[in-house]
């Protein structure tokens, strides 16, 4: 079985701040956001920083929150399903070669500190920056009472520059986390990885399973979500790469109730590694989806799964070959 190599090694550095007092960067070009995914949108706010750095020979500097602020102010936290993890979050920042990310503690009381306040005291005050970037959408401060006129507005008295983002559109569309987690849980995949920019993906952990795959010839690795707020794609086939211990292998990958041979109540991720026969229950894995093949359905019998897993296994090949995932 060959494998494939998955991520050249990032040799960027970036500086990861938890503490704003920890902040030592000299008038840093700043943006503000939660960045979840960070897909086209949010790369176009983030390369306009690295070039006004650039241009004033300055750091650049990205602030975001962990917890979502949702999950603190109680606002159909139940609901929200987030794109990315911090972990995540801050692989992908770094990839795009930001000089150092700081990440606020979301608390009820730092929720409270108004708009203004936020602006004077921690971005000009504490942080020094020198230019603002923000999205064209995005609200800061109590009741998000801040945007980019309030920005805008204190630019010559505070001594920074500021800079508005307008939207990046495909298709007509302007392009946001909300609409990706909408495509993903609509099973559009192909919009929502285009709006990334990359195939969504999902870190978890091998559980054991009831092994009825492995008696028709095709085992399957049953996966847990490292993240349980992590937005999973709508239920169906995909043809999906499993990166494993700094090495990818194409899978095919079932997301549903399992109508065939389950209870059909229960939604799991099962994914069967092709030619891939090590025992990794327990260990960590990384899944992205490729292409949504078809959808989730009951056969009449084992042999008729038989029959379809078969022929699902050459169209993920066919895919993946096809999308330049496999060389």
């Amino acid at each position: 079985m060959a494998s494939f190599a998955i991520f050249v090694d990032c040799l960027l550095s970036m500086i990861i701040y938890n503490n704003i007092e920890e902040v030592n960067l000299l008038h840093p070009v700043v943006t503000i956001g939660f960045f979840d995914g960070l897909h086209l949108g949010h790369s176009t706010i983030i390369d306009t920083v690295i070039k006004k750095s650039k241009k004033h020979n300055t750091p650049s500097l990205l602030i975001t929150f962990w917890p979502h602020p949702r999950l603190v102010l109680g606002k159909d936290a139940d609901k929200l399903r987030l794109l990315s993890t911090i972990e995540e979050k801050q692989q992908l920042i770094q990839s795009k070669g930001v000089d150092g990310m700081l990440t606020i503690d979301f608390t009820p009381e730092f929720a409270k500190i108004s708009a203004h306040d936020f602006l004077s005291e921690i971005l000009v005050k504490k942080l020094g920056a020198s230019a603002i970037v923000l999205g064209y959408n995005h609200v800061f401060g109590h009741d998000g009472q801040g945007d980019f006129n309030l920005v805008k507005q204190h630019q010559a008295a505070f001594g920074y520059e500021a800079t508005r983002v307008h939207p990046v559109s495909l298709n007509g569309i302007n392009v946001s986390s909300t609409k990706i987690r909408k495509a993903l849980k609509a099973g559009n995949l192909c919009l929502a990885n285009e709006m990334l920019n990359r195939p969504y993906s999902i870190a978890g952990v091998i559980e054991g399973g009831k092994q009825i795959g492995r008696s028709i010839g095709f085992p399957t690795a049953n996966i847990s979500p490292a993240n349980i707020t992590k937005q999973i794609p709508a239920n169906g086939v995909y043809a999906v790469l499993v990166d494993y211990e700094k090495k990818s292998y194409p899978a095919m990958l079932n997301i549903g109730v399992k109508p065939t041979i389950g209870d059909g109540l229960k939604r799991t991720i099962e994914a069967h590694i092709i030619g891939f026969n090590k025992n990794i229950y327990s260990q960590k894995i990384n899944i992205r989806f490729i292409k949504k093949i078809r959808e989730e359905q009951k056969f009449e019998s084992l042999s008729a799964l038989q029959a379809q897993l078969i022929a699902d296994k050459k169209t993920v090949l066919r895919t993946l070959t096809h999308k330049n995932q496999l060389i």
